[in-house]
Formats: C-alpha cells, sequence, structure tokens
C-alpha cells in the first residue's frame, strides 16, 4: 500500500511539472524582438521583446556590471513608429544573411509579425536604412535607459556627477541615440528644480526639458 502511495505521489509530481512546462509553451511570442551581442562592446548583449502595444522586456548586459532586466512600456506615439518601421521593412527582399567582414560590429536578430506573417533577419551589417532604423530604435531604448538610471542614481547620490550625465545626454539626443527622448521630459523637470544638485546641473536638465518636453 505504501508503494502505491509512493507511486502515485511520484506520478502526480509529475503531471504538475509537465503540466506547467506545457502550458510555458503555450506563452505568447513577442511581436517585437531585438537581440545583439558583441562580447568585445561595453554592452556585449541586449535583449528586447516587446507586444504589440509596446510593453515587454528589456535586458542588457554590461562589463563589470550586474546584467539589467527590466519591464518596459512603449509611448503610443513610439509604438506607432515602430509599426511603421516594420511595415517598410516588410517590403524589403529577404537577403540580410550574416557577413563574416562585419563580425566586429556584432550579430543583430529582428523578429516581428506584419499582417499575420513572422518575418525575421539575422546580420552583421546591412545598407538598407529601414532595417538599420529599426535596430537602432531598440539600441536607443537601451541608451535611454541608462541614461535615465544613471540620472536618477546620481541625483540621490552623487549630485556633482549630474553635470556630466546631462552632457552625454545631450550628445545623444544630438546623436539620435535616445529612443523616445518625450519619455525623459519628467525626469529633466524634476532635475531642474532640484535644488540638491548643482545650478549648472539645474539648467542644463531645463534647457533639455525645454527641448523634449514639447
Amino acid at each position: 500500500m505504501k508503494n502505491v502511495k509512493t507511486l502515485a505521489t511520484l506520478l502526480f509530481g509529475l503531471f504538475l511539472v509537465f503540466g506547467t512546462v506545457s502550458g510555458q509553451g503555450k506563452k505568447s511570442q513577442p511581436a517585437y524582438w531585438y537581440e545583439f551581442e558583441q562580447p568585445n562592446f561595453v554592452i556585449s548583449k541586449i535583449e528586447i521583446g516587446l507586444d504589440e502595444g509596446g510593453h515587454g522586456t528589456l535586458a542588457y548586459w554590461q562589463k563589470d556590471v550586474d546584467p539589467v532586466n527590466v519591464e518596459i512600456t512603449l509611448r503610443p506615439d513610439s509604438v506607432a513608429r515602430l509599426k511603421g518601421m516594420a511595415e517598410k521593412i516588410s517590403l524589403l527582399p529577404e537577403d540580410t544573411t550574416p557577413s563574416d567582414r562585419h563580425l566586429n560590429l556584432g550579430k543583430t536578430k529582428l523578429v516581428f509579425s506584419q499582417k499575420g506573417e513572422k518575418r525575421e533577419a539575422e546580420f552583421t551589417y546591412t545598407p538598407n536604412q529601414p532595417m538599420n532604423a529599426f535596430a537602432n530604435f531598440f539600441r536607443g531604448l537601451v541608451t535611454q535607459h541608462q541614461r535615465k538610471s544613471q540620472l536618477e542614481v546620481a541625483r540621490k547620490y552623487q549630485p556633482l556627477d549630474t553635470p556630466k550625465i546631462l552632457k552625454d545626454l545631450e550628445s545623444d539626443l544630438n546623436g539620435s541615440r535616445i529612443a523616445e527622448p518625450a519619455a525623459l521630459a519628467s525626469l529633466l523637470k524634476s532635475l531642474s528644480t532640484d535644488e540638491r544638485l548643482p545650478l549648472i546641473a539645474r539648467n542644463q536638465a531645463k534647457k533639455l526639458f525645454e527641448r523634449v518636453g514639447k
């Protein structure tokens, strides 16, 4: 009788395990997926997955720093931009296989659904502007998260570092390396009136807020 109970317990445990795995397998895939990897870069790996509404996760690995994995939500105008870029890419020929000549640039992988069809591209370099714009948008999400995190930490622990970070942010904005400039407006407005920060930092934050908060 004891052996029967033991066997029943074992079977029930297996049922739970396989039932859970099966349930996970049915989890819907992201509508947009971006992946980048180059072990020699400061940020050696990036993975971003978003649903059609712009909700998802952003993860990246940076040398000598703990991996970052956060939930993100795009602004409605960013979701519209993303869909527009995907539509342009769907019209391109699928000729973006990785090239050994550009391995130093890292390997990029894009996956998205367009009108019910899955489209996938993997490349080290591509001359297609729509493809580059799509990839740059996702890289811009990482830079955006980095600058926001740096400002929040500096504000709390190292206020004297804020002028340099704001200068770096301005350089990123000038180089179109921020995916959603307007998403930083609230933080910049708050920094511009924070008397714990140096006056130069408050003035910089005000200038950048006026630029992105329109």
